[in-house]
This record gives structure tokens, sequence and C-alpha cells, in this order.
């Protein structure tokens, strides 16, 4: 797998120019090819180890805000029994409702617990690859395009999932003559749509609001504010790619987790700071081939 260093455009084997940008193959790029995958993925990019990368441990703050609401729920299940309230005057029911939100709560904090602890063996150096940082005109070009390939992506599930609830509602009613599912499909379609309209404003502003940084390590990146983890609780990185079809130049990170419906794919997007093209490209190698050998 061949890039150019310019562009960062996937080259054609035995090229001897980039079909993006014309730039001219050098014979030290073409040679990569003549690595055997065994020796090349099992080593890490000859990246040299750059300045410090601190920032605090978001993952942590997640696990103490839960234990407090842990606490709170239950306090709250034994809430009526301190009071004197009547089970069937409604005792009952809020100390089921507090038992379930008190084991979510466990369940919850398990998950981040575990976050939290891989999020500080990367900030603390563990399977670093690069630390790249950018100036802010490159940066806010970057949150720019980000904002917009996110709101594609969201928007074009909103409408996949709206069509397969119309398709499903329209046969239910037909079926059933009811026309309670209206309401029900348009319930679903609503709160599908909450997410998918909002969540890339907030990811926007919180890029934007980021310091101009990314952190790249074997087990997953940090972006600005934004914590990407692709181990643990059966995650996975799916595919590392160059995307050069825009300005700045941008590496794609896609991993996946298991849910009850399959699996959620994410993607995570770096850009490639100037001058850092033959970095991106070794980084992007190291990965596929870690991939491609499981």
């Amino acid at each position: 797998m061949n890039f150019c260093t310019k562009c960062g455009n996937q080259l054609k084997p035995g090229a001897r120019f980039c079909g993006s940008c014309g730039e001219s193959v050098s014979q030290s790029l073409q040679s990569t090819a003549s690595i055997p995958v065994t020796e090349l993925g099992s080593r890490k990019p000859d990246i040299p180890r750059q300045q410090d990368f601190r920032i605090p441990n978001s993952q942590r703050r997640i696990v103490n805000l839960w234990i407090i609401l842990l606490a709170v729920f239950v306090f709250c299940v034994f809430l009526p029994t301190l009071i004197g309230m009547d089970g069937f005057d409604g005792g009952f029911f809020i100390s089921f409702l507090s038992g379930f939100a008190a084991i979510m709560s466990i369940v919850v904090i398990l998950i981040y617990r575990s976050r939290a602890r891989q999020l500080g063996k990367i900030l603390s150096g563990e399977g670093r690859i690069a630390v790249w940082r950018y100036s802010p005109d490159e940066w806010m070009r970057f949150v720019s395009r980000d904002f917009e390939e996110d709101k594609k992506m969201k928007r074009m599930l909103f409408f996949v999932i709206s069509g397969i609830s119309l398709v499903i509602g329209v046969i239910m009613i037909i079926n059933f003559q009811d026309p309670v599912f209206i309401p029900i499909i348009l319930g679903i379609i609503v709160i599908v749509a909450i997410p998918a309209f909002l969540a890339p404003h907030f990811r926007y502003r919180k890029l934007q609001n980021s310091e101009a940084a990314v952190l790249i390590a074997e087990n997953g990146l940090i972006v600005g504010k934004m914590f990407h983890l692709w181990v643990k609780l059966g995650a996975r990185l799916d595919q590392v790619t160059i995307n050069s079809e825009e300005e700045p130049v941008i590496i794609e990170f896609t991993y996946s987790m298991p849910t009850r419906n399959g699996r959620d794919v994410q993607m995570a997007r770096i850009p490639v700071p100037h001058g850092k093209m033959e970095e991106a490209i070794r980084i992007t190698e190291y990965f596929s081939l870690k991939i491609l050998q499981g």
C-alpha cells in the first residue's frame, strides 16, 4: 500500500506519478511495497517522541459523576421507608425505579472506569506514536470540515432510519387498520432527529474550544478534547485511510463496538499538519498492516 508524499492519495501499483496531484513517485516510497508485511507490520513507524501532551482525564470525571448519582439512587431506594410512605401510594414504584437506575449506574461506572484506565495509560505515554500540534488556521479548517462530514453522515443515518420507520408504520396501519401507529412512528422520527441534527453542533463546539493538538496511540486517539478508544469491551479498529479529496488532508480511523443490534461504527478524523505527510503515510501503513495481521 503506497501513498503520495505530497497529497496522501493512494498510488496504483508501479505508478511513476500520482494520479491526483502529478507528483513524481520516489524510489524510496516504491520500495516500501517490497518489505514483507510481517516485517513492516511488526514494528512502529520510526517517528521520534514528540512533546508532552497533557489534558484532564475526562473519563475519570464521568466516573465520579456517576458514583454521586449512584449514591443518590441508592438513597432513593430507601426513601419511601425513611419518610413513612406506603408502598401502594407510590413507595414501591419509587424504590423499583431507583433500584433500576442504581443498577444502570453501576454498569456505566464499570464501562467508563475501563475507559478512564485506558485514557490514563495513553496520557502517560503508553503506546504513543505521535503528537501533532496545529496552527489556529489549520485547526479551524479541520474543525469546519469535520463538522460538515459529521453532519452529512448523521443526516444520512436519520433519513435511512426515518424511511424504514415510515415503511414499517404504513405496513402496520394497513394490516391492523389502527391509526395509533401514526403518533408512534412520528415519535420515533422525532427521537432520532434530535441527536442527528444536534450532535454535530455539540461536536463542533467541543473541537472549536479544544487545544489544537492530537495524540495518536496504539489503542486510541485524543483529538482536542475528544477521546476515541478501540480496545476493550469488544471494540476494534477496522480501517485507517488517508482522505485527500479536500483540504486539509485527513487520516480517518474507522472503529466499531458491539451493541444489541450489531456493531456500532464510529469514525475519528485527524488532520495532517503542514510538513507531516510522510509521517502520516507511515502511520497509516502501520495501522493498516496491523489490521490485516489481525
